[in-house]
């Protein structure tokens, strides 16, 4: 349970995660697909090294998310943003120096275990444990994430072109390290610890790893929540070849992620109230649905059409995913053992997005029509979410 003096300090804590939810981006897969084709002529790599090198290290990463993530609830926070940081500004300066795929590998999976991994995810835990109203608290830190997503992708690319890749990296590691770290720090000291009691009796109560991942309610949300981050981070590292098969230039794909920042933004405020309102389930069911709509446009629309639609309904989605994702869990496990139940998602998270680029690069590469993959992808996320609701009461 919570310190009685937790809930004064919403707004500090809704601050604070949307700070380092915008930190985080410098670990997100948009972020560092940015730099695809500077590294991959750089180190000479193909494709398939490239994103078999991205898969490896946020794999690896993900593993690791399944016992790291339960630091939020052993550590005050101040400390737990300390350690995410300090590894996401290594990876910075290692992808920075980077000379051949061993140091490159490392320098991926510090940015992946940093950045998306850990402090993506104390940014929502601290939001949604010392919330007042808990979607209004997600969706404000979830703003982070589509700040950082709105802006960054121009800001690197006018960087670009006058700066070297690898002073980009040196500048985003002096960033976090110089910078959010110290705000950050100061932004979360007054917030208080999870309380977990010091009587024997107390610790069974305790949900454990090990029974998580047996429980139908989790195996049921973990079906539909993992959609968004799956799908955005296939077509987002590989933005390159989708842009090739359909005539898509840089400045279009740079305007195509600030229309998917604006519509996740939208999305992130209307879910957050309505889960507000009326709880996390009602939404659960079909806030997939726009998905289903950018992959049908992907596959089958006219190429001018497709992009502003894909981004647009990928945009959609993972707002109202930011958000779902974080409340879902409080809901269903309580807030107690809230950092082990998000880690463990987290880790399941970043497998999957590890996964995706592999598998839809070994797709291109085999000549698989982009219409039949539109098509899987739409009826999963039309039919699924109904199905998986069923068993959130199952707990």
């Amino acid at each position: 349970m919570l310190a009685p003096e937790a809930q004064p300090h919403h707004r500090r804590a809704a601050a604070f995660g949307f700070s380092a939810a915008l930190v985080s981006s410098i670990g997100q897969t948009f972020y560092i697909g940015l730099f695809g084709v500077s590294v991959q002529t750089d180190l000479r790599l193909e494709a398939s090294q490239w994103g078999a090198l991205y898969a490896l290290a946020t794999l690896s990463s993900g593993f690791l998310m399944f016992w790291l993530g339960g630091l939020a609830d052993r550590l005050a926070m101040r400390q737990a943003i300390t350690v995410a940081l300090s590894v996401l500004g290594l990876g910075a300066l290692l992808m920075a120096i980077a000379s051949g795929p061993a140091l490159l590998l490392t320098g991926l999976f510090c940015l992946r275990l940093g950045g998306q991994g850990l402090t993506g995810h104390m940014a929502i835990v601290a939001a949604t444990r010392h919330a007042r109203r808990r979607g209004r608290s997600i969706a404000t830190a979830a703003f982070g994430f589509i700040v950082g997503e709105a802006l960054l992708p121009i800001s690197v690319i006018a960087m670009l072109g006058w700066l070297d890749w690898r002073w980009a990296w040196v500048c985003a590691a002096l960033l976090v390290l110089g910078v959010a770290l110290p705000a950050l720090r100061m932004i979360a000291a007054p917030l208080p610890a999870v309380v977990t009691g010091t009587g024997l009796q107390e610790e069974p109560l305790r949900l454990r790893r090990r029974h998580l991942v047996r429980k139908p309610a989790f195996l049921a949300a973990l079906a539909v929540v993992l959609v968004s981050p799956f799908v955005v981070t296939a077509v987002f590292l590989h933005q390159g070849t989708l842009s090739m098969l359909h005539g898509w230039t840089a400045a279009q794909i740079a305007w195509g992620f600030l229309a998917f920042a604006m519509t996740q933004a939208a999305s992130t405020w209307l879910v957050g109230h309505w889960i507000d309102r009326h709880g996390v389930r009602p939404v659960f069911r079909v806030y997939l649905l726009p998905v289903a709509i950018a992959a049908l446009a992907l596959g089958f629309g006219p190429s001018h059409l497709a992009l502003w639609i894909l981004f647009i309904g990928l945009g959609a989605t993972a707002g109202g995913n930011s958000v779902v994702s974080g409340a879902l869990w409080a809901e269903v496990f309580g807030v107690d053992s809230l950092g082990m139940v998000r880690g463990v998602y987290t880790g399941f998270m970043v497998i999957a997005t590890a996964v995706s680029p592999l598998m839809f690069g070994l797709s291109l590469e085999a000549d698989t029509s982009v219409a039949y993959l539109a098509a899987g992808v739409a009826a999963y996320v039309v039919v699924v979410p109904w199905l998986a609701a069923r068993g959130l009461a199952r707990t």
